[in-house]
C-alpha cells in the first residue's frame, strides 16, 4: 500500500472518530441537516416510500384533499416549506408526513371521516405541525444522527442511501409531546384557514370507536399516540382558553 493511500485512511479514521465523539458529548448545532437536504430526504424517502403503496388518482379525493392543503399551508408556520399534499391508494386509515413538506393521506381515512373537510383539514394541520414544527426532521437526525454526519462531511449521497430507513422512521410513534403539541397546532391551523377548529374532536371520536375494531383497519394513524380521551381533554382546554366553539364543542 503506498505512503499516501495509508495516510489518507488514517486521516479519514481519525475524522470519523472526531465526528463520532463530538455528535455524543461535544457542543454542536441544533441541527444536523440543512434545509435543501431536509427537503431532499422527504422527497426520496417520499418516492419509496409511494412505490409501496401506489397512488390514488380518484378524482374527488384529489381534488378535496388540494384545496385543504392550500388553505392550510398558506398559514403554516414557517410557511416555506414545498407542501405536497398526495393519496395513497391503501384503504387504511392513516396519514403521514415526511420532513421538508411531503404528506400523504390513505384514501381510507376519506371513507372513514365521511368526506367531512373540516375533519380532514384538523388531520391535514396536525400532519403539517410534524414538518413545520420540524418533528419528522428531528426524529430523523436523532435515530441516523452519526451516519448522517459523516455521509454529509464526505459529501456522499446521503438521501439516497436512507431513504428507505426514513419511511419506515415516519411511521413510529411522535411521543407524547409531539402528538399533544401537533393536536393542538392542527387546531389552530384549522381555525386559522376558516374550518372548525372543533372537528378535531370528532375525529378523536371516530378513531377511540375504531380500537374496538381489527386494528389492520384502525393500523398506525393514533394507535401509539397518547389515549383519545387525553388528547381530547387537551383540545378542549386550548379551545376554551382561545374562546372557540363549534358544531361539535360549545362551552
Amino acid at each position: 500500500m503506498r505512503t499516501s493511500t495509508l495516510l489518507t485512511r488514517v486521516w479519514l479514521l481519525v475524522l470519523v472518530v472526531v465526528v463520532a465523539g463530538c455528535v455524543g458529548g461535544c457542543k454542536r448545532p441544533d441541527r444536523l441537516l440543512s434545509r435543501d437536504e431536509e427537503v431532499r430526504l422527504g422527497q426520496e424517502a417520499g418516492d419509496d416510500f409511494e412505490r409501496e403503496h401506489g397512488r390514488d388518482y380518484d378524482q374527488r379525493r384529489n381534488a378535496m384533499l388540494q384545496r385543504i392543503g392550500r388553505r392550510i399551508e398558506q398559514v403554516a408556520e414557517p410557511p416555506d416549506y414545498p407542501y405536497d399534499f398526495r393519496v395513497l391508494a391503501d384503504d387504511a386509515v392513516n396519514a403521514v408526513a415526511f420532513p421538508g413538506g411531503r404528506i400523504y393521506f390513505y384514501r381510507g381515512i376519506f371513507q372513514a371521516l365521511g368526506y367531512d373537510e373540516a375533519q380532514l383539514a384538523w388531520v391535514a394541520g396536525h400532519e403539517v405541525t410534524h414538518i413545520s414544527r420540524q418533528h419528522a426532521c428531528r426524529r430523523i437526525e436523532k435515530s441516523l444522527g452519526y451516519e448522517l454526519v459523516i455521509q454529509l462531511i464526505f459529501g456522499k449521497d446521503t438521501a439516497g442511501q436512507i431513504a428507505g430507513l426514513v419511511a419506515g422512521l415516519m411511521l413510529q410513534d411522535y411521543g407524547r409531546d409531539n402528538e399533544f403539541e401537533a393536536d393542538r397546532m392542527g387546531v389552530e391551523y384549522a381555525h386559522a384557514a376558516g374550518y372548525d377548529p372543533t372537528a378535531a374532536l370528532a375525529v378523536l371520536q371516530k378513531f377511540s370507536e375504531m380500537q374496538g375494531e381489527d386494528p389492520s383497519d384502525f393500523e398506525l394513524l393514533f394507535m401509539s399516540h397518547p389515549g383519545s380521551t387525553a388528547r381530547s381533554d387537551a383540545i378542549k382546554s386550548h379551545l376554551r382558553q382561545r374562546g372557540w366553539r363549534g358544531k361539535y364543542f360549545a362551552p
